[in-house]
């Protein structure tokens, strides 16, 4: 299952439980709503701490066995202005890059630490859950990253991402078991250039009372030779919160250069 990541995007999400159990249930048809928060630090291989907050707020449709969803985050950055959120650590030649506070076309100043704040990337995605008549649920997605977050501030990198996903899952007595994979086409942009990548993940969650209670591994290609893999383990924890609502809290660990140190967050959703 892909995670939301604002970000770090990851938590992008916010969860997988809240999207496979919705795949795997045929999810109420109809809108609802989400808004988060997630914070995360790390070094990503590098002398300076960086930290990332964002506020993600999202909008999901169910039509059937389709589902679309768009999130657009709020972020704030403070550290290195090679570390791009979601990505990890990049070569940003970007001279106004987090600050550095160049002008122009020049090269970066020396200056390696800096803040800034702003609304990040919007993205897109869709989803189509095949009804296989058996156990095991597949579903496609195809998502879209829009560069709408400031690269001179270092929250994107200022170009269009394209990707695709496949997920497989099945329920064994109420303990759903997952995994997926998928390939998404970087974009480059004029200071930062990026290798598509690979990325896959697989986890369990169990329903506990009224809630599910999870854990999944998530693995990401490395963007440039420059950052290492991605590589995280996440616990997380879903329960309704109202006949319509649902609260999710989770966190996270990077086992890799490539992942922040810590993280934690919330999510609160809302049908209507």
């Amino acid at each position: 299952m892909q995670l939301h990541k604002g970000n770090h995007m990851k938590r992008t999400a916010l969860l997988c439980a809240m999207l496979v159990f919705a795949g795997a249930a045929h999810a109420e048809d109809g809108f609802s709503a989400s808004v988060g928060a997630d914070y995360s630090t790390g070094d990503y291989g590098t002398d300076t701490t960086t930290k990332i907050f964002s506020v993600p707020v999202t909008a999901r449709f169910n039509d059937g066995n389709w589902r679309y969803k768009a999130s657009l985050p709020w972020m704030r950055v403070e550290g290195d202005p090679n570390v791009v959120p979601g990505l990890g650590s990049l070569d940003n030649l970007n001279p106004r890059g987090r600050g550095r506070g160049g002008i122009g076309g020049g090269e970066p100043t020396a200056t390696e630490t800096g803040s800034a704040s702003g609304i990040g990337d919007l993205r897109l995605a869709a989803t189509y859950s095949f009804d296989t008549g058996r156990a095991l649920g597949i579903d496609v997605t195809g998502n879209a990253k829009i560069a709408t977050a400031d690269e001179d501030k270092g929250l994107g990198t200022g170009a269009n991402d394209y990707g695709i996903a496949l997920d497989l899952y099945r329920d064994f007595g109420g303990t759903l078991l997952f995994g997926g994979a998928g390939y998404t086409l970087l974009g480059d942009s004029d200071y930062i250039e990026v290798d598509s990548v690979l990325n896959a993940n697989f986890g369990a969650t169990r329903r506990v009372g009224r809630g599910s209670l999870g854990a999944m591994y998530d693995w990401r290609e490395a963007a440039s030779d420059a950052a290492d893999d991605r590589s995280e383990i996440t616990g997380f924890y879903s329960f309704p919160t109202g006949d319509r609502t649902k609260m999710q809290v989770y966190g996270f660990t990077g086992l890799s250069d490539g992942s922040p140190d810590v993280g934690a967050g919330i999510n609160l959703t809302a049908a209507f």
